[in-house]
């Protein structure tokens, strides 16, 4: 469980990245490889958010904040699919709020 744990967002965020490349270069599976990162991270969100155990308010929301801000890449997947450019307002929103957590823990 400790590598999945470890794995799973490096995986994921190359996933993503490989993705999102590849929809600018017009591949067609880059969305479907999109979906597998965003459904990784999104995954390893909701491990750490249900695995933290201890009675510390302020490490639980920032937690639940970074599992809600995780379904932005669900959004951005839907919205590869449909077409619009919307997915990479989402990337770039999550990106954001996922380097400011990254300094608050």
């Amino acid at each position: 469980m400790d590598t999945l744990k470890k794995m799973l967002p490096v995986t994921g965020a190359l996933l993503l990245i490989a993705g999102s490349l590849g929809y600018f270069m017009e591949l067609q599976p880059s969305k479907y490889i999109f979906g597998v990162g965003a459904l990784a991270l999104i995954t390893f969100q909701l491990i750490e958010f249900l695995s933290f155990k201890k009675d510390d308010f302020r490490i639980k929301r920032i937690l639940r904040m970074n599992l809600m801000m995780s379904l932005l890449l669900a959004l951005a997947t839907y919205s590869m699919f449909e077409g619009t450019n919307l997915w990479m307002a989402s990337l770039v929103i999550y990106a954001m709020v996922s380097l400011f957590f990254s300094f608050r823990k």
